[in-house]
């Protein structure tokens, strides 16, 4: 019998199983009939054994790794070496200004600025950078706070101050670790034993980089001792400038190379870099129902797409087994396809055409070129 068949058995014991198996152990000569005194007295205990079997279905199926949950699944991780990854803190970069439109140089580590808004963002100023702007967190865990840029007012008082604002997202947050992302973590295949500097090795280090979403791992690119890090924000886009410096200094600072003064091994020097965007423009014909909005269609059409390509996204990263290592992902102009035909009022269409050709995309994966897939133009004919 599996844990499955196992859990299915306690929750099929019912009250009514209970009750009944009860009763049938009772002589036929006694009143078993609702409202009688044996009826009244043994009803209670079959509820309750019944709630126990609920219990009992409850520990088998939290025993497992494929079927645990919650805090239970974070105990499983826990004799796995690992913990489930919690919410990070947006990182953004904002400018302070005065009234002629000058930078202001009294903003202080610790300020607390906050968004408009009727459910505002707070953040903290952690860094004043030399042209005088600042590097902020927000104060509450989550991607809520990746899409903000804008004007921010000040919590902290600042007679000098007459603007501010967030110029840009330098680190994405991400939401904590769901079960289905951990207990996949879990039980991947991927075997490799982190140590001394390998590809597994410095996987874990990026991992352990809140800021980070997803990174390739080019070893000896440029010969004994290199080690280029391609990597992703949290939001699964190139990383900005704030951040591949950040993630430098960690793994192997500019003024210590080689040294092992980051996460680095001795001797290793590591390149931290953005992948190269590469714009994929669609094209097709579509074939929908007469009823239904055509513009409408199409931006359900784009929205299925930009998710189908935030997929490719998450597996961006992923090493390809076939290969042994290396990296390896194609453009399928076929699932496409098959995105457009999902979209509700789209009864048929052409096989697409990416950047004005007839064929799939192959990524270039390679020591000088790691390229990200982005959707660009989307052009849909109703024909």
């Amino acid at each position: 019998m599996s844990p499955k068949d196992l859990a299915e058995e306690f929750e099929s014991r019912d009250y009514e199983y209970w009750l009944e198996e009860i009763m049938s152990k009772i002589p036929e000569n006694i009143d078993k009939r609702e409202g009688s005194i044996i009826f009244d007295a043994v009803a209670p205990a079959a509820m309750v054994i019944a709630q126990q079997s609920l219990t009992m279905a409850m520990m088998v199926r939290e025993t497992y790794v494929q079927t645990a949950t919650g805090e239970f699944l974070d105990y499983r991780a826990i004799e796995r070496g690992t913990n489930r990854y919690p919410a990070t803190y947006t990182e953004v970069k904002a400018k302070f200004l005065d009234s002629d439109g000058n930078p202001i140089n009294n903003v202080r580590i610790g300020d607390r600025f906050a968004s408009i808004g009727e459910t505002p963002i707070f953040y903290t100023v952690t860094k004043i950078d030399d042209d005088l702007t600042g590097q902020l967190k927000a104060e509450e865990a989550g991607s809520q706070s990746n899409a903000y840029i804008g004007q921010i007012l000040p919590v902290t008082p600042n007679d000098q101050l007459s603007w501010a604002e967030i110029i840009e997202v330098t680190a994405p947050a991400r939401d904590v670790e769901t079960d289905d992302h951990l207990r996949n973590r879990l039980l991947s295949k991927n075997t490799w034993i982190a140590y001394g500097g390998n590809i597994a090795d410095y996987l874990d280090m990026l991992s352990k980089i809140d800021e980070v979403g997803a990174g390739q791992i080019y070893p000896i690119w440029k010969g004994p001792g290199t080690v280029k890090l391609v990597i992703l924000n949290n939001d699964l886009m190139p990383a900005s400038q704030t951040l591949l410096k950040n993630v430098k200094e960690k793994i192997d600072p500019e003024d210590a190379e080689t040294e092992g003064v980051g996460l680095a091994p001795i001797d290793h020097q590591v390149t931290v870099v953005a992948p190269e965007e590469l714009k994929i423009n669609i094209n097709t014909t579509l074939t929908i129902d007469n009823k239904s909005n055509a513009e409408l269609i199409k931006t359900n059409i784009k929205k299925q797409l930009e998710n189908y390509f935030k997929d490719l996204r998450k597996e961006w990263g992923i090493v390809n087994s076939t290969l042994g290592r290396g990296y390896s992902e194609t453009i399928y102009r076929s699932k496409i396809l098959a995105n457009i035909m999902r979209t509700e009022g789209v009864y048929n269409a052409q096989l697409p055409k990416l950047n004005g050709k007839d064929e799939d995309i192959q990524l270039v994966f390679n020591n000088q070129t790691s390229q990200l897939p982005i959707l660009g133009e989307v052009g849909l004919d109703v024909g």
